[in-house]
């Protein structure tokens, strides 16, 4: 094992093991308060998960499920397909720079006191759908929708770097991330079905009825994550206290970064025997004294993020992904409808079973796959972790995204048997989209975990702007190549499958070099603010 002397603990990199035989270190450091959300019991750590991962699933069935009614939409307000696709652009538009107040908004108030208030504003936004009578209407009450749904893309985030430790964030991630497009999976299921039967405007209706629910839900089961807890000793538990984590045989000094030069090892007995308290269930919270500061920092640093390269490529490796999926979704109206398939809007609805599928693998495998790889190497390492070590898990990935992008394509344009559309387009695309973002997300939060917030709001603003373009093109690039919708398909592959290469020089080196070069920037001293 090195000598933690010798160690550079530049932000990103861990000391894991604390000798041969023990386990994994417990980081970020818990204090020793039991009302520590780090010292939540599993039970109460599991709730809030829950309850953020419901919340988010019923906030984005609320914004992305409207393709497969695009038929009907279209012939009630008499649009054409670059207008009907604008109902989804304006929302994820509206979806990612709503962040940029969301997030501040978080870190002033709580996250328990906007999750609340936003879901109010997700019920009202779906009674002004169900009403609307006219395409503007309808338009603006989809923009209005993508605003307060904003909070489905950061608070779930900020709240699992609130509650899990480090080794943990990888899974958990990945699970956020099944719910969020699982939401976007569902939903049209949902949507193609009772509108088919029912009219669209019953779906509407029905998320009323769901974000009444996630209210009743959040004020239940949702205490407030966010902490201050002030920097002082890594942690290790005590016996009993949490699994996969023991007491340390030995203190010892171990290499800090910045101005902490040295740490000393303690024992902390609250380890998953805590739970949260009293004034954490309250609704709402005195506004913390530092708003300005909070608003002034919250809206500049994801500014400043964006042109930090780890940050920056961790937001198009979720863009990539995730707007081949929303392209596959704003088109399979108009494909599946379409002769020889001919497919009703209940039948497009059932079509994104197969997202479903793709990711419930991806759920099985993203994180426990990429934390066992960091894992692994770390063991090799002398239990020294570097952020990096992540990455590894990426490729097997990749290939399912490049073999999604070619194959859908290919099925679309040569109209190959809808069952070919939906496993090779649909299916992986769905286990690409929940996979390759939880990898490179938990990679970037990994590096730079007091600004996971801001991370998101860099990732958001990528993947929606993006999407929102493409709801202008995509249809007339395809409609005017002479290869049809192979030409989108390779432009989305373009911006899927070229960013994913610059993950070779960032884990042979150049990742550490740039979290080397950012080590003395203010953001990794946020996390004393919060």
């Amino acid at each position: 094992m090195p000598s933690t002397g010798s160690i550079d603990l530049v932000p990103g990199t861990e000391i894991m093991q604390e000798n041969r035989s023990a386990k994994k270190a417990l980081i970020p450091r818990p204090s020793q308060d039991p009302y520590d959300p780090l010292n939540w019991s599993t039970a109460w750590k599991l709730t809030v998960m829950l309850s953020q991962w419901l919340f988010t699933w019923i906030s984005v069935t609320s914004a992305l499920s409207i393709p497969p009614m695009f038929p009907l939409l279209g012939k009630e307000f008499h649009l054409n397909n670059n207008q009907l696709s604008l109902l989804t652009g304006i929302t994820v538009i509206t979806l990612g720079f709503a962040n940029f107040i969301i997030v501040p908004l978080s870190n002033i108030f709580g996250r328990r006191a906007i999750s609340l208030v936003f879901s109010v504003l997700i019920m009202l936004t779906c009674v002004w759908e169900a009403l609307a009578t006219s395409h503007r209407s309808l338009l603006a009450a989809r923009a209005v929708n993508g605003l307060v749904c904003a909070t489905s893309e950061s608070i779930p985030v900020q709240m699992i770097a609130d509650v899990f430790f480090l080794h943990e964030r990888g899974l958990w991630t990945g699970v956020y991330f099944t719910g969020y497009f699982l939401g976007a999976f569902l939903g049209p299921v949902m949507s193609g079905s009772i509108a088919a039967h029912h009219g669209w405007k019953s779906f509407f209706w029905l998320e009323t009825g769901l974000s009444a629910f996630a209210i009743f839900m959040l004020t239940l089961t949702f205490p407030e994550t966010k902490y201050h807890r002030q920097p002082n000793t890594l942690a290790v538990a005590s016996p009993g206290t949490a699994s996969g984590s023991e007491e340390s045989d030995s203190e010892k000094q171990v290499s800090g970064v910045a101005d902490r030069e040295s740490e000393t090892l303690q024992p902390c007995d609250h380890v998953g025997s805590g739970r949260p308290s009293r004034h954490q269930y309250m609704p709402f919270r005195a506004t913390d004294s530092r708003w300005k500061m909070f608003v002034i920092r919250d809206t500049w640093t994801p500014i400043k993020a964006f042109f930090n390269p780890i940050i920056f490529w961790a937001g198009l490796m979720l863009a990539g992904p995730a707007n081949l999926v929303l392209v596959f979704c704003m088109t399979e109206s108009v494909v599946l409808a379409a002769p020889p398939y001919l497919f009703n809007p209940q039948q497009v609805g059932y079509a994104n079973f197969a997202f479903v599928v793709g990711a419930l693998v991806g759920l099985a495998t993203a994180g426990p796959f990429s934390d066992w790889v960091a894992a692994r190497a770390t063991r090799k390492n002398g239990g020294v972790r570097e952020a990096e070590m992540r990455l590894v898990a990426l490729w097997p990935y990749m290939v399912v995204t490049i073999l999604s992008l070619i194959l859908g394509g290919l099925a679309y344009q040569r109209q190959w048997a809808w069952g070919h559309v939906v496993v090779w387009g649909y299916a992986l695309g769905g286990l690409s989209v929940t996979t390759v973002p939880t990898i490179c997300i938990a990679y970037a939060i990994d590096c730079y975990k007091p600004i996971s917030g801001e991370i998101m709001v860099v990732a958001t603003v990528c993947k929606n702007f993006i999407d929102f373009s493409y709801s202008y093109w995509i249809f007339d690039l395809a409609h005017a190549s002479k290869d049809g919708w192979v030409t989108p398909a390779m432009v989305i592959f373009a911006c899927a499958v070229g960013p994913a290469l610059f993950a070779f020089p960032l884990y042979y080196g150049l990742g550490k070099k740039i979290r080397v070069w950012t080590r003395h920037s203010d953001v990794h001293r946020m996390e004393e603010d919060i």
